[in-house]
């Protein structure tokens, strides 16, 4: 029963992100937002819901701990795990600006997400610094991409199947309101009872079980980009995603909950952190992420599987290996 619920949650966030995404497309559409606002707020919003909806649903159950945790265990997917299967199967490129904006953003927030919780706790001050970058983020993509061509991106819009109408739209956008709402409190309920059946930790959950379902928005979206061949844009929305994840929904949850976030994960802070660095020198290199680095990223996401079950305590180090 518990298992089901989280199948149901996934599924619930999964509809609710793409209702929202469609809806916010449409209505963009409708009243003449620039295709930067659209690409910005609506896409990369739409792809971060499901962790923000979660973290609501962590802060009324008062497990916060899960929030950060998501959130951290979700980027470690994305940037691992997606970015890996995506650049296994087609050359991924990485302009200059997706590298030096998106990727240096990532970089810089999952380092201030470190600075912030060195004491173990996320207080109200350090969450409003959080969302303080998160606009400074979003001036900077504004301004750099202001004269990004809108019929591209207009293009883009209309295949993803938007409504044309605004009842329509505003009809899409209630019920995807609503399925993640509903999403996010079968899944953090779902993953407490696991946690309780399974005997074993929250945080842990939230890392593995919750990470990967809340990252199946970002997943759908890469494959949606490849069958189009429109790989140049999708390491920008992944980095813009995961930015917005730290900075948005950990800053949210660290302004609104009383008393302070505290946070249990952080050997995994760390690991994301190094996983950003990692990726700047690949996406340099070439100016894309090749089949070999897919392979080499898919690997490391294979290295922190492995590190996650022996935290769990389903592997066991021989002592030789110690001495």
């Amino acid at each position: 029963m518990a298992y089901g619920f989280v199948v149901i949650g996934l599924v619930l966030l999964f509809a609710g992100s793409e209702a929202l995404l469609r809806a916010g497309i449409g209505i963009s559409r409708t009243i003449g937002l620039s295709p930067t606002i659209v690409g910005l707020f609506i896409v990369s919003a739409a792809a971060s819901a499901p962790e923000f909806f979660v973290a609501l649903q962590a802060m009324t159950r008062h497990a916060p701990e899960l929030a950060v945790a998501n959130v951290v265990g979700s980027n470690i997917v994305n940037l691992l795990l997606i970015m890996g299967l995506g650049a296994l199967f087609t050359t991924l490129p990485s302009p200059p600006k997706n590298v030096f904006r998106d990727g240096l953003a990532m970089v810089l927030s999952s380092g201030a997400l470190i600075f912030a919780a060195w004491d173990g706790k996320l207080s109200r001050p350090e969450g409003c610094v959080l969302l303080g970058g998160l606009l400074v983020y979003v001036i900077a993509c504004i301004v750099i991409d202001w004269r990004k061509t809108a019929q591209d991106s207009e293009a883009r819009a209309q295949c993803r199947g938007a409504p044309r109408t605004f009842g329509m739209s505003a009809f899409l956008l209630g019920a995807g309101l609503v399925a993640l709402y509903f999403g996010g409190r079968c899944l953090i309920d779902g993953a407490l009872a696991v946690a309780q059946q399974e005997h074993l930790p929250r945080v842990m959950i939230a890392l593995i079980l919750v990470a990967l379902a809340t990252a199946v928005p970002e997943f759908v979206f890469m494959v949606s980009m490849a069958a189009r061949r429109w790989n140049d844009v999708t390491l920008g929305y992944l980095f813009s995603s995961s930015v917005f994840n730290i900075l948005g929904v950990i800053g949210f949850t660290a302004v609104f909950y009383p008393g302070g976030v505290p946070v249990t994960a952080s050997p995994d802070l760390f690991i994301l952190f190094g996983v950003a660095l990692l990726l700047m020198p690949l996406m340099i290199s070439a100016w894309r992420l090749s089949r070999l680095n897919g392979v080499l990223l898919l690997a490391g996401y294979a290295a922190y599987a492995v590190f996650l079950a022996w935290r769990l305590g389903y592997l066991v180090v021989p002592p030789a290996l110690l001495n």
